[in-house]
């Protein structure tokens, strides 16, 4: 099984998508990564500025608090801990009316923010006199120092739960504050950033997709109406294709185009000349040499100098038959221009070709009969290259027909067209042979008629020509060949309104 190779707009848009792809993607990578680190460092400086404003509500010199210091107002470590409600829930807002991170928002009040009571709820804190006492602590904190480092450190409580913790130290007070916070919030967050960078590549993926194959379409669609261009041309067209409306890249490869058509139509130029100096240098000595050992021949009474002489003719009509059909198969070349098609009537053209060969066909004592179907519809047609066809069919069934032998040319409709059969009873082709002799200069092992192996080559080109093929059976009375050919009528002509 053959793979399907990718075409260039295919090759490109996936070229163009993977690298699309990969850039978003690092893009995305290297923004979150910035956004969750500096989000870490706001928490961290949040962390900071609360655990010095818990030394800053300490006043020095309020005996009461240093005698008791569960007169700390409630509402005022409240109010500290709920004064950054919305960093979980925007980060980052640079709309107008809002304040920088660090800061309450100017039109909504800390307590509106669910996550920010949440989150202030879940701090917990304790303060500690230098000779170990705990001063007090909050209602989830331990009664066991949450960390002994100075500063920021990472830790987890009994039930295995991360906290980001930060300890001050007063020297004037002699007391430590430590604030810590769960490692979950900062999650959520991070969590949360990368989604919302990920919604955007999923999301614009597809229309970037669509758009880079729109681009690419649009940026190829001159070597699109190229190709149609080349496609639509016929064999025999080959001039030059306009340059000027192609783009700068593609104008070098038709530059390079029309060099090449112009030197095949040189070449094709040569071979029609060489073809036609050939048909007339060979064609006329050939003929004046026949001409001559007619005369020759029946001025000569000697037996054996008329035996030779019979061998000589036999292979000059053998080499004029010859250029004949390398002739004809020079005209049906590939490379030239297809014939023109017109209705034919089927049955005339064979009456005309029967009759051209029936002396032949005497000659040998054979039947030769047109056996045509009556009201035949018109065939499609080159009149000519149909007339060869037949002749050649003809031809090859006489020759390889034994003497007192039959050939029948039939012609029947059918629901595809007109068929076309030459039937004989001769020796008949082998059924593995049958696709052999249709090849150029390939005859039977031995023969002892006559022939250059080309009669059916010339006749299975003309079929092609025709949307045809050659069919090889079994001939009369389940002997001899049978040669098909079924040729499409031709469409019924359209009446002017």
């Amino acid at each position: 099984m053959t793979r399907k190779r990718l075409t260039l707009s295919h090759r490109l848009l996936i070229a163009l998508g993977v690298v699309s792809f990969l850039f978003w993607s690092v893009m995305a990578a290297l923004s979150t990564r910035d956004n969750i680190r500096e989000v870490n460092t706001l928490y961290d400086v949040h962390l900071a500025h609360t655990a010095k404003a818990f030394l800053f509500l300490m006043d020095p010199d309020d005996n009461a608090l240093q005698s008791n210091p569960s007169v700390m107002p409630a509402a005022d470590i409240e109010q500290l801990l709920n004064t950054w409600p919305d960093l979980a829930l925007r980060p980052f807002s640079d709309q107008p009316g809002t304040g920088t991170p660090g800061t309450q928002t100017a039109h909504a009040p800390a307590t509106e923010s669910p996550f920010g009571t949440k989150y202030g709820a879940s701090l917990r804190y304790q303060l500690w006199r230098d000779d170990g006492s705990l001063l007090f602590r909050s209602d989830n904190a331990p009664t066991a120092p949450i960390t002994r480092v100075l500063g920021y450190s990472d830790g987890r409580d009994a039930q295995g739960q991360g906290w980001r913790s930060y300890a001050v130290h007063d020297l004037n007070h002699r007391v430590k504050i430590i604030i810590s916070e769960p490692h979950q919030f900062r999650g959520q967050i991070n969590r949360s950033m990368i989604l919302s960078a990920a919604t955007p590549l999923a999301l614009g993926l597809p229309v970037l997709f669509l758009l880079l194959w729109f681009s690419i379409w649009r940026g190829l669609y001159p070597l699109a109406a190229l190709s149609q261009e080349i496609s639509k041309r016929s064999p025999d067209n080959l001039t030059p294709m306009q340059a000027h409306n192609v783009p700068d890249e593609v104008r070098p490869i038709v530059i390079a185009l029309n060099g090449l058509l112009q030197r095949v139509a040189q070449t094709l130029d040569n071979e029609r000349r060489f073809t036609d100096d050939a048909a007339h240098q060979l064609r006329t000595p050939l003929a004046v040499i026949q001409t001559q050992l007619y005369t020759v021949r029946h001025t000569m009474a000697s037996t054996p100098h008329q035996q030779a002489l019979d061998q000589l003719q036999d292979s000059v009509a053998r080499s004029i038959r010859m250029v004949n059909q390398l002739l004809a198969l020079a005209r049906l070349n590939p490379q030239q221009a297809p014939p023109v098609l017109m209705p034919i009537d089927l049955t005339s053209l064979s009456e005309t070709v029967c009759a051209e060969l029936a002396p032949l066909a005497l000659q040998r004592n054979q039947t030769l009969e047109l056996l045509a179907a009556s009201h035949l519809p018109r065939v499609s047609g080159n009149p000519d290259l149909l007339s060869m066809l037949l002749l050649n069919l003809l031809d090859n069934a006489i020759h390889y027909t034994p003497p007192g032998g039959t050939i029948h040319v039939l012609l029947e409709s059918t629901a595809q067209g007109v068929r076309l059969a030459v039937c004989d009873d001769g020796p008949g082709i082998a059924p593995d042979q049958r696709l052999k002799v249709q090849e150029r200069f390939y005859r039977l092992a031995g023969q002892n008629q006559p022939g250059t192996g080309l009669g059916l080559a010339i006749c299975k080109r003309i079929a092609e020509l025709h949307g045809s093929t050659l069919t090889l059976t079994d001939g009369l009375h389940g002997r001899g060949l049978t040669v098909r050919v079924l040729l499409p009528t031709s469409p019924p002509p359209t009446t002017a309104r």
